[in-house]
C-alpha cells in the first residue's frame, strides 16, 4: 500500500506540474495518473456521486469535485474528407463561459488520446491559482471531445430535455466514463456503437447527451436515446456526412430545440462541397459560434472551443475563446508540443 501510495503521489506530481497555459482561455496537461477505467466502469455507478467516491478513494483524495451546476450547453459536429483524402471531425463547444483544457493521456491498458475538458466542470476558473489543484486529476472522466491513437473521434452534445435513465439489466454507465470509455476502448465508430449498446446508460446535469464517433476509415454514427431506447445513424445508410446540434435526429424525440439555424448552415456547407481542407473546417465552426446572455442573466454562453480532428493524421486544429485569429495545432504522438499555425 505504501509503494502504491508513493507511485501515485508521484503520477501526480508530474502531472500537475506538467500543466501550462498557452493563452487567457486554455491551458493544456499530460496526464499520468492511473485513472483506472475498469474499476470505474466496474464500480462508478450510475451518478455523479457514486462515480467521485469512487475516484477519490482511488487517487486517495478527498478534494475531487465536478461542478453539477455549469449550466446548458449547445455545441455542433461534422465529418468531412480533405482534399488529400483525410479524413477530418469539426467541432464546436459552446457552455458556460470558462477556460479549457487540452489533454494528453496514456492509460497503461487502454489507447493513448488527445482530449478536450471544460474547466467550469472541475469548479475553477484557473488551474495553476486555485488553492485545490488536485481536482485536474478528475480531468479523464470530464473530457467533452477528443481522438484516440487509432484514429477514432468522439464528441458528445447536449439536448435540454429528460436525461436518459435505462433500466435494461446491463452494467450502468454514465454520460461522461462513456466518452473516456470509448476513447481508450474503441478503435472504430461502430465499436464505439457496440460499447454503448452493451450498457445500461444513465445521464448527468439534468439533460440528455447524443453522441457522434467518426474514424480513420472514413465511417461515422451518430447514437442518441429517445424514452430509454437507442438510435444509430450510420453515415452509410444515411448517404451523406453527418452533422449534430442540438436537436433530436429521432423524429420521436422532443427536447427544447437548440441549433437548427447551425444545423442548417453545415448542411448546405456540405451538400455545396463535403470535401474542405482544415482551415475550411474551422472557417465553418466560426460561422457557427454562438454567443448570448442566459436566461437567467447571470452569464453568458459562448463556444469555449472549436477543434478540427484528423482522423488520419491523430491531430487537432484548435481555436479557444472564440479569438480565430489564433489558432493551434496539437498531435497525439507528440504530448505537450503545440504550435501556433495563424
Amino acid at each position: 500500500m505504501k509503494d502504491e501510495r508513493k507511485a501515485m503521489k508521484e503520477a501526480v506530481n508530474k502531472t500537475l506540474s506538467s500543466i501550462k497555459p498557452i493563452n487567457k482561455h486554455f491551458c493544456i496537461m499530460d496526464y499520468h495518473v492511473d485513472y483506472n477505467l475498469k474499476g470505474m466502469l466496474a464500480e462508478g455507478g450510475n451518478t455523479v456521486l457514486s462515480e467521485v467516491r469512487y475516484f477519490q478513494k482511488h487517487v486517495h483524495s478527498p478534494r475531487l469535485l465536478p461542478n453539477p451546476l455549469a449550466g446548458p450547453g449547445g455545441c455542433s459536429t461534422f465529418n468531412a474528407v480533405t482534399p488529400e483524402g483525410q479524413i477530418i471531425m469539426g467541432r464546436n463547444f459552446d457552455y458556460k463561459m470558462s477556460k479549457c483544457m487540452a489533454m494528453w493521456t496514456h492509460p497503461k491498458d487502454g489507447y493513448r488520446s488527445l482530449a478536450m475538458v471544460n474547466q467550469n466542470h472541475l469548479i475553477y476558473a484557473d488551474i495553476r491559482r486555485s488553492r485545490r489543484p488536485l481536482r485536474a486529476l478528475g480531468a479523464p472522466y470530464l473530457s467533452m471531445d477528443g481522438i484516440n491513437e487509432k484514429g477514432l473521434c468522439a464528441a458528445i452534445l447536449m439536448l435540454i430535455t429528460k436525461p436518459t435513465h435505462q433500466n435494461n439489466g446491463k452494467p450502468p454507465i454514465t454520460v461522461n466514463v462513456a466518452l473516456r470509455a470509448v476513447l481508450d476502448t474503441c478503435a472504430t465508430a461502430d465499436e464505439a456503437v457496440e460499447l454503448l449498446q452493451r450498457h445500461e446508460m444513465h445521464d448527468l446535469l439534468g439533460a440528455c447527451y447524443h453522441y457522434h464517433f467518426t474514424d480513420a476509415a472514413g465511417i461515422s454514427n451518430i447514437v442518441e436515446y429517445v424514452d430509454g431506447k437507442m438510435y444509430v445513424y450510420r453515415q452509410a445508410d444515411q448517404g451523406y456526412n453527418l452533422k449534430l446540434t442540438n436537436f433530436f435526429l429521432t423524429p420521436s424525440g422532443t427536447c427544447r430545440e437548440k441549433g437548427r439555424d447551425r444545423f442548417e448552415r453545415i448542411d448546405c456547407a456540405l451538400k455545396k462541397n463535403a470535401i474542405m481542407t482544415e482551415q475550411e473546417a474551422m472557417k465553418l465552426l466560426e460561422e457557427c459560434k454562438v454567443y448570448f446572455l442566459s436566461k437567467y442573466k447571470i452569464y453568458h454562453i459562448g463556444t469555449l472551443w472549436s477543434s478540427v480532428y484528423n482522423c488520419t493524421k491523430r491531430t487537432m486544429l484548435l481555436s479557444t475563446g472564440m479569438d480565430f485569429s489564433k489558432q493551434y495545432k496539437l498531435e497525439l504522438d507528440k504530448p505537450m508540443k503545440i504550435v501556433r499555425v495563424k
